[in-house]
């Protein structure tokens, strides 16, 4: 089956707009989903609060904030993950491969729940190597 640079490339940013949208218009949910635990998944991380606390609630709009405009970029730079897609694949890729690590570290300082991290750390170099591979058709 063929890869479709164009398609990895809406993927990736769709997945990682919906991270940005979570933590900058729910951080309360993002909180329990991402760090507390006990939502989605079994498992919780213990010696957090259960509810966000202000400071969590502004972090986490902040990266949303982050992540969200550095999707904004990408699409105005690549014409809506059109043009110049080359680049953005190999740094999409590298950002998925980056973030795969982090959940890595997270899971053994356990500071995220356990499961969560195992989940992103099996998903997150997948999506970061479709991105590579269609970083070599674009």
């Amino acid at each position: 089956m063929p890869i479709n640079p164009v398609a990895v490339l809406k993927v990736s940013t769709g997945m990682t707009s919906g991270y940005a949208l979570a933590m900058f218009f729910a951080p309360g949910l993002a909180y329990k989903l991402f760090f507390k635990g006990g939502l989605a998944m079994p498992g919780k991380t213990e010696g957090l609060p259960d509810e966000a606390e202000k400071v969590h609630k502004t972090m986490l709009r902040w990266f949303g904030f982050a992540l969200g405009f550095t999707q904004i970029q990408k699409a105005k730079l690549t014409n809506g993950c059109t043009e110049n897609t080359k680049g953005a694949l190999e740094t999409d890729a590298l950002s998925w491969m980056i973030a795969g690590l982090l959940h890595a570290d997270a899971l053994s300082k356990k500071t995220q729940p356990k499961d969560l991290c195992l989940m992103q750390m099996a998903t997150m170099p997948v999506i970061g190597l479709a991105c590579f591979l269609a970083s070599r058709k674009a």
